[in-house]
């Protein structure tokens, strides 16, 4: 008589924050190539509105910054994965109540600086890609789900991609801004207005054919 099957593990933390990475890193190198070889199609209108642009140039810059971005997190995640993967701590035990006469009037907590990624404006971009130091640095204390979103605004990742689904989970579940992402991809299509010779069966996705190379992963920038 057989054996029972072998449970299979869950991942660590880190680990399921790795795999998704190591996704995005293949992905983008995937939309680079592609873009290189064939473009935006016959009609770059619809594939332009995930990006909200045609500009191949500006789209290559922008995959570009979202490898840098993939790279810095990937390294951040292997430094701090004892820390990430370590159980939570238990609470200490709460000091001896102060009587209504001398409790402390609680302090409203600081407001926390929001950053925008879209200060880092095309221009700027085009003019100037970030080094690896730049990328390291500006991630290094935000949260991991809002670096992740801001990779899925670089490779104009919507919600129809196969990746969709885990990378919503992943942002919400690490301290993205998940309801900010979804408002700027709905942003995107304004500035792609739909043309008079918009076909009415439309062409597949770009990622369409893509399909996930663990081997490929950790490839550098386009």
């Amino acid at each position: 008589m057989s054996g029972a099957p072998t449970p299979v593990s869950k991942p660590s933390r880190t680990g399921g924050l790795l795999d998704l990475v190591r996704k995005l890193i293949d992905y983008a190198t995937f939309l680079a190539d592609t873009l290189r070889q064939r473009g935006l199609g016959e009609h770059p209108a619809i594939h332009g509105r995930q990006f909200g642009t045609i500009n191949i140039t500006l789209i290559l810059a922008r995959i570009g910054r979202g490898l840098l971005r993939a790279a810095a997190l990937e390294a951040r995640l292997h430094r701090n994965a004892a820390r990430l993967d370590a159980p939570p701590r238990p609470h200490a035990p709460s000091a001896r109540p102060l009587s209504a006469s001398t409790e402390a009037t609680p302090q409203p907590p600081a407001p926390r600086r929001r950053f925008d990624p879209r200060s880092a404006d095309d221009d700027t971009l085009l003019a100037h890609t970030p080094t690896p130091e730049q990328i390291a640095a500006e991630i290094r204390r935000r949260p991991i789900g809002e670096v992740f979103a801001d990779i899925c605004r670089d490779l104009g990742i919507v919600p129809a991609h196969p990746l969709w689904t885990e990378l919503a989970r992943t942002i919400m579940r690490e301290g993205g801004r998940y309801a900010a992402l979804i408002i700027d991809i709905l942003k995107r299509p304004e500035r792609m207005p739909i043309s008079e010779d918009w076909p009415e069966n439309l062409p597949p996705y770009l990622w369409t054919s893509w399909q996930h190379s663990p081997a490929l992963a950790g490839t550098g920038p386009p």
